[in-house]
């Protein structure tokens, strides 16, 4: 699954849910974004509390959800950059701490962009 097919997700669980942010929408939300992300389950619930940290629908947070998707995919867009350095700060933190459980591929491939962040220190 890619961004692509997880916007097209959380836009069909937004009509559902009509655009409210339940209980019910939360989990269909988060178990769409464990299967898009294809990393451990627990890894990707973590991952998605830091992204969508509220209890609105908004656009920012689902934005920042299909970022995830994209770089854990391998397929992020540096020139479409809108993870900040707080982003990448968290998920240098959270890599480094689940890398035992994750592919080394991905590992380097989130640990380089990182770096390439500046927020390798």
């Amino acid at each position: 699954m890619n961004s692509s097919d997880f916007n097209r997700g959380c836009k069909q669980l937004r009509k559902k849910y009509n655009y409210e942010c339940t209980e019910e929408f939360m989990a269909d939300l988060q178990e769409l974004f464990v299967k898009a992300l294809g990393q451990p389950e627990d890894f990707s619930i973590e991952l998605m509390e830091y992204c969508y940290p509220g209890n609105s629908p908004e656009d920012k947070y689902f934005d920042k959800l299909a970022d995830m998707v994209d770089l854990f995919m391998m397929d992020y867009d540096e020139s479409f950059d809108r993870l900040d350095s707080k982003d990448w700060a968290y998920l240098k933190e959270l890599v480094n701490s689940w890398a035992m459980d994750m592919d080394m591929e991905i590992v380097t491939y989130v640990m380089q962009l990182v770096l390439s962040s500046g927020e390798f220190h």
